[in-house]
């Protein structure tokens, strides 16, 4: 049940991640806010889609609020003061229902709300790949990838993917079983070195 209290260490993780749109990784949150979002609240978290995580580079752990998240912030920063606040609880409280009734609905307004600029076409390569891959290193097919990736500008993506490839910040290569591929894995893949590539691959060494 979303309605349903939040843990205090919850409660502190999801507030954190509302000045981080994008995925954020634990070494960020701990050398701005000086606290890492460990196993227990990023379950509870997780498991009431307030946000989503990854394991990035290094094994370390990216958190990705949700806009469901989102709107959890507002109602948590909507808060009375408890009974008994001190004066100046009672002036924090306030603050943070000023900025409960001016938050932004979605990520993306939210982005535009603190001036975070939007993620780069290889950012959310990277990050779209890192939500779909089912262990560090492993593949994932284009066409997931494209399902997944929401821009519509085929051209850009292939582009972006072959100079990504050329830069080594990906690995490109071919389905190793081609008789078992789909007409929408045939047509997701990119042509580089006159060779079709079905298959993408990220080494975070």
């Amino acid at each position: 049940m979303t309605d349903k209290p939040l843990s205090a260490r919850a409660r502190r993780a999801l507030i954190a991640l509302v000045f981080h749109p994008d995925a954020t990784t634990n070494r960020v949150i701990h050398e701005r806010f000086g606290f890492k979002i460990e196993a227990t609240e990023r379950n509870e978290l997780d498991g009431r889609g307030f946000i989503t995580w990854t394991r990035a580079a290094h094994n370390a752990y990216a958190h990705q609020l949700t806009d469901a998240g989102l709107r959890r912030c507002r109602t948590e920063l909507s808060a009375e003061a408890p009974d008994g606040a001190t004066p100046t609880d009672r002036i924090l409280y306030a603050t943070w229902q000023l900025v409960a009734r001016t938050l932004p609905d979605s990520l993306p307004e939210l982005r535009s709300y603190i001036g975070v600029p939007p993620p780069s076409l290889p950012d959310r390569i990277l990050a779209t790949y890192r939500n779909l891959v089912s262990r560090p290193g492993g593949t994932v097919s284009l066409s997931d990838l494209r399902k997944h990736l929401d821009v519509t500008d085929r051209g850009e993506v292939d582009r972006t993917l072959i100079d990504m490839d050329r830069q080594r910040r990906i690995q490109l290569e071919p389905d190793p079983d081609r008789a078992a591929l789909t007409a929408e894995a045939r047509d997701a893949a990119v042509v580089l070195s006159g060779q079709q590539m079905h298959l993408i691959l990220v080494s975070d060494r």
